[in-house]
């Protein structure tokens, strides 16, 4: 995350945020499928999910993930941007445990921590391709 000697500040704020809006994400539509009855026709499920506030919340959250994510694409390579940002991987189960009071069992913790292991190797990487390219 060092480009010719400076910290990318606005790169690490870009995919923090990413993490964080893909994990309130997920948390907020659990949250409201927790609330709606169960009613297991589709149709009814879709009717309870309409008239949730949440609805609102998780659409405006998937904007703001959408023009973060552009942000991030702007100061990064794909290749290591997406990886660093599947940290919500390992966030979403920790704030379900926190938050939802789910259970986790070993095989989801060691999950957890090859994701971990995963995105601290892909972050030893550099985050931006250098252009190798030379203009006539």
């Amino acid at each position: 995350m060092i480009s010719n000697g400076r910290f990318r500040w606005r790169l690490l704020t870009g995919l923090v945020a990413a993490i964080l809006f893909d994990t309130l994400l997920q948390i907020t539509w659990k949250s409201a499928v927790l609330e709606a009855p169960p009613d297991p026709s589709p149709l009814g499920a879709i009717a309870s999910l309409l008239s949730n506030p949440a609805l609102l919340g998780i659409i405006v959250i998937m904007a703001l993930q959408f023009f973060n994510w552009l942000m991030v694409l702007g100061e990064a390579d794909l290749s290591y941007a997406k990886p660093v940002a599947s940290l919500s991987y390992a966030c979403v189960p920790i704030v379900s445990v926190l938050m939802l009071h789910e259970a986790v069992d070993g095989f989801e913790i060691a999950g957890v921590v090859f994701v971990i292991a995963g995105v601290w190797f892909i972050s030893q990487t550099k985050p931006l391709t250098e252009d190798t390219t030379t203009l006539p």
